[in-house]
């Protein structure tokens, strides 16, 4: 213990019983060892403390790079132009307005891409005339529902 051998140690023990006396020294042991104890219990918290702090510093600076990270794939996002979609046609790119515009330029629609509401409507109206014609009759009482007209009826293994 801090480089002392046993026979410092009995000298300064000597030494202590000259000065302080015997009545004494039992007292200042005590204190000694209250001292002793308090400080290991400061040193450790002191040390608890600094890993504490240095993993804080880990952890400030792993957020610091990923926030970084995101700003940087963000920013190359947004710098990305954005590419039509296979097949479609290439939209133009309207002009930039000037300042003073009260409102923000309308880019062009091309209606050769896109058919109309009313175009759909109409294609969508076609498509259920055609289904409904060709929608099998209401089921029989039997329970089955009748065949397509022009197909086979099933094989149900009864007898005709």
């Amino acid at each position: 213990m801090f480089g002392i051998g046993m026979p410092e140690f009995i000298l300064i023990a000597v030494v202590a019983l000259i000065v302080f006396g015997p009545k004494k020294l039992p007292e200042l042991a005590k204190s000694m060892g209250k001292a002793v104890r308090e400080f290991k219990k400061a040193t450790s918290e002191l040390k608890e403390t600094m890993q504490v702090d240095g993993d804080l510093a880990e952890v400030k600076q792993a957020f610091t790079e990923l926030h970084s990270e995101v700003g940087k794939t963000i920013r190359q996002e947004a710098d990305r132009p954005e590419s039509p979609p296979a097949g479609a046609p290439a939209a133009p790119v309207p002009a930039a307005a000037p300042a003073a515009a009260a409102a923000p330029p309308v880019p062009p629609v091309d209606t050769a891409a896109e058919p109309s509401s009313e175009a759909k409507l109409a294609e969508l109206k076609k498509a259920f005339d055609a289904w409904t014609a060709a929608k099998p009759a209401a089921a029989p009482e039997g329970g089955e529902p009748a065949p397509p007209a022009g197909s086979n009826p099933p094989e149900t293994g009864k007898p005709a």
